[in-house]
């Protein structure tokens, strides 16, 4: 298997799911499943747990991040729920992330923290991996589907959601979408030199722009009324990813796992 999919939401039920690892890395442990949607066979990793039991702010990103580098895969599709700031971007739009804001706080964001190992200071000129983000293009495209092809990602802490007040600031800084798991996620991904594409799913208008208070529940079905379509896109994705890196997401190699 070449890709992995990272994913929460609502996504692990449209997912075959095979055999479970634990994979134990020098930042803990993380699942790994074995999976298929339709014939495609890839690597899970469910972001909250197979029982969606870990919320945004205790994920041990860095732990999946390891996990999958340590498996020898060096593609990864993260998909993410998130909240619209962009009247344009409705319930159930797709929009695959260009750039991103990073507005978390507690979480651990890096592997290079260690103060007996090496100073590492990355590149984030292109945050996503152009090879897999224009597959995604690709395969939005050719499934016909309207979808945000340069989407910026607003990442927060959660688990609350936002205040009116905030999202209209996050609007007026340029923001396209806000969720709570994107971030550190891609940053861990480019440490670790892998290549890493986001998948973003519309499941709700932000604070002050829905017309309804916001709700988990709300989220979950939102992203599951859309699955038919993700699946669609997942799967021309991974099938058309280049089995060659062209990019220059591989630059880190200095993790040790």
């Amino acid at each position: 298997m070449k890709t992995a999919i990272i994913a929460g939401t609502g996504v692990d039920e449209l997912i075959d799911f095979g055999d479970i690892t634990t994979v134990t890395t020098r930042f803990g442990e993380a699942e790994v499943v074995e999976a298929r949607l339709r014939d495609t066979t890839f690597l899970f990793v469910p972001r909250h747990g197979t029982g969606h039991s870990v919320a945004p702010g205790a994920i041990n990103y860095r732990a999946q991040i390891a996990a999958i580098k340590k498996m020898c895969v060096h593609q990864i599709i993260g998909v993410c729920a998130v909240g619209s700031l962009n009247s344009g971007l409705s319930t159930g739009s797709l929009a695959i992330l260009k750039d991103f804001i990073d507005l978390t706080k507690r979480r651990a964001d890096t592997f290079f923290d260690d103060p007996n190992g090496p100073v590492v200071h990355t590149d984030f000129t292109q945050p996503y991996c152009p090879e897999i983000s224009q597959a995604l293009h690709d395969a939005c495209r050719d499934e016909d589907i309207s979808f945000e092809a340069n989407a910026v990602y607003i990442g927060v802490e959660g688990p609350r959601y936002e205040t009116p007040a905030e999202i209209r600031l996050y609007a007026s800084w340029g923001g396209d979408v806000i969720g709570m798991t994107n971030v550190p996620e891609v940053i861990l991904a480019r440490e670790a030199g892998l290549c890493y594409g986001a998948l973003a799913i519309v499941s709700n208008m932000a604070s002050g722009i829905s017309p309804t208070p916001l709700a988990h529940d709300d989220v979950r079905a939102a992203v599951l009324s859309s699955s038919t379509t993700l699946a669609a896109v997942l799967d021309r994705a991974i099938k058309s990813i280049p089995e060659t890196r062209g990019c220059a997401c591989g630059t880190n190699t200095g993790l040790k796992l």
